[in-house]
């Protein structure tokens, strides 16, 4: 197999923590310069559509909450027309109950068949700027099981989610999460590096990631605010999760924080912009 078919691209966040630079802006819709928020703006979301276009995918689908459900982005009418692009709502009003992996539910359970066993589906986060080619390199991996993208370089923080593998077996990861290095959960487990939020499921671990999505979300400890992590944390224990790794090579960032939007605007998006034309 190669290329990408479809994707689901999660942006129902409220974005909290970067409240003081967006100023009411939605995280997603945040513009990657650092300009004002409009129509005219690059945001976050529009890098993503151009991306994933360049990358194949045929159909794109953006799951938002009441604010930035419908949006209509620069983005819609410069990609080729033959690439669908639908808003998917989030409905739930408390988004505090609310994560990342009850948004990638309502996708996996919308009418547009997003999980039809053929297709191979990109889900990730919208608050992530890369380098185009990291589709491809994801793309590009072999085998059937389904696939993390992680930087093999990264600064050990406690915003990180890393990947840990077993040492025998370092593309079949097991665990992931923030602060087990040096915990005895990880003891003899390798650490493979960052998880950057963006998979790729392979067509034969559709009816699988539907079932686990479901548990999850309605059945686990974790069922308040669960995140997409959590879902991928038990496709990990199943087996059907691989790393693919990348390192300096390409240039990849998430932005949580005030500062760490800053320097997406300052250093980050001048490197890359033009790199979609």
């Amino acid at each position: 197999m190669s290329g990408i078919d479809k994707a689901v691209i999660l942006a129902a966040g409220r974005g909290n923590r970067i409240s003081k630079a967006s100023k009411g802006t939605p995280k997603p819709l945040l513009p990657l310069d650092g300009g004002e928020p409009g129509p005219s703006a690059t945001t976050f979301l529009d890098w993503h559509l151009r991306s994933l276009a360049r990358a194949g995918a045929k159909e794109i689908y953006l799951v938002g909450n009441s604010v930035t459900f419908g949006t209509k982005l620069r983005a819609m009418a410069e990609i080729p027309s033959a690439v669908k692009v639908e808003w998917i709502l989030n409905p739930t009003e408390d988004l505090s109950t609310s994560g990342s992996g009850h948004s990638a539910q309502y996708a996996f359970h919308s009418p547009h068949g997003v999980l039809d066993g053929r297709s191979r589906v990109v889900l990730m986060d919208a608050d992530v700027l890369y380098e185009p080619r990291i589709f491809d390199l994801a793309a590009r991996a072999e085998g059937s099981r389904s696939k993390t993208l992680v930087c093999a370089d990264y600064r050990h923080t406690h915003e990180e989610v890393l990947v840990f593998s077993d040492p025998k077996t370092p593309d079949s990861p097991r665990f992931h999460g923030k602060g087990l290095l040096g915990t005895a959960l990880v003891d003899g487990l390798a650490c493979a590096g960052e998880a950057t939020g963006i998979l790729l499921f392979e067509p034969g671990d559709h009816g699988l990631l539907r079932e686990v999505t479901d548990w999850t979300i309605g059945f686990s400890t974790a069922k308040a605010r669960s995140e997409h992590e959590d879902v991928t944390q038990r496709m990990m224990l199943l087996g059907r999760m691989m790393t693919v790794p990348f390192g300096k090579e390409l240039a990849f960032m998430e932005c949580d924080t005030p500062e760490e939007y800053d320097i997406v605007t300052r250093e980050m998006y001048p490197r890359v912009k033009a790199l979609l034309g």
